[in-house]
C-alpha cells in the first residue's frame, strides 16, 4: 500500500496517518527501498529553457506565468534554480536629480514635512527621506512639535 500510494505521488505525511506511523519512517523506508518518484509538479527542461528565453527578452514573470499556466513567484523560484538572475519588480524608481536633492533639503532644513516635500516633487516618501539622510541632513525627531 505504501509504496503503490508513494509511487503515485501521494504525500508522505497523509501516508503515514493513513498507517498510524510517523513520516520520518516511511523517510527512512524510502531511502533503505531506494525508492523514487515522478514529481507531479516537475517542470520539463524545454519548457525552462523556453521560461529563461521570453524573461531575458524582457518579459514579466507574472506574463510567463500566465502563459504556461505558473503563478510568478514558481517562475521566480524556477529562474532563481537555474541560475538566473531575478530583474527588480516593478517600475523603476524615477532619478532623482541634483537640482531637486538640494531643493528637498533646503525645504526640510527650513522646516517642510518630508511628506509635503514628497507629494510636491512627485518623489516617494522614502525616497525622499532617503535623499535627505544621504545628503548627511541631520533629521528631525518624528511626530512633529508637541
Amino acid at each position: 500500500m505504501f509504496v503503490e500510494g508513494y509511487k503515485r505521488g501521494e504525500q508522505i505525511a497523509d501516508l503515514a496517518r493513513q498507517l498510524g506511523v510517523h513520516r520520518t519512517t516511511l523517510d527512512m523506508l524510502v531511502a533503505r527501498l531506494k525508492l523514487n518518484r515522478v514529481d507531479p509538479n516537475e517542470v520539463p527542461a524545454e519548457v525552462r529553457d523556453s521560461l529563461v528565453e521570453m524573461y531575458r527578452i524582457g518579459k514579466s514573470l507574472a506574463a510567463i506565468g500566465e502563459e504556461y499556466g505558473f503563478s510568478a513567484n514558481k517562475v521566480q523560484r524556477l529562474l532563481v534554480s537555474m541560475g538566473e538572475p531575478i530583474r527588480p519588480r516593478g517600475p523603476k524608481k524615477p532619478a532623482v536629480t541634483s537640482e531637486q536633492i538640494q531643493q528637498i533639503v533646503s525645504r526640510y532644513e527650513q522646516g517642510e514635512a518630508i511628506a509635503a516635500i514628497a507629494a510636491s516633487t512627485g518623489v516617494s516618501y522614502a525616497q525622499t527621506r532617503s535623499c535627505l539622510i544621504e545628503a548627511g541632513v541631520q533629521m528631525r525627531t518624528r511626530g512633529g512639535a508637541r
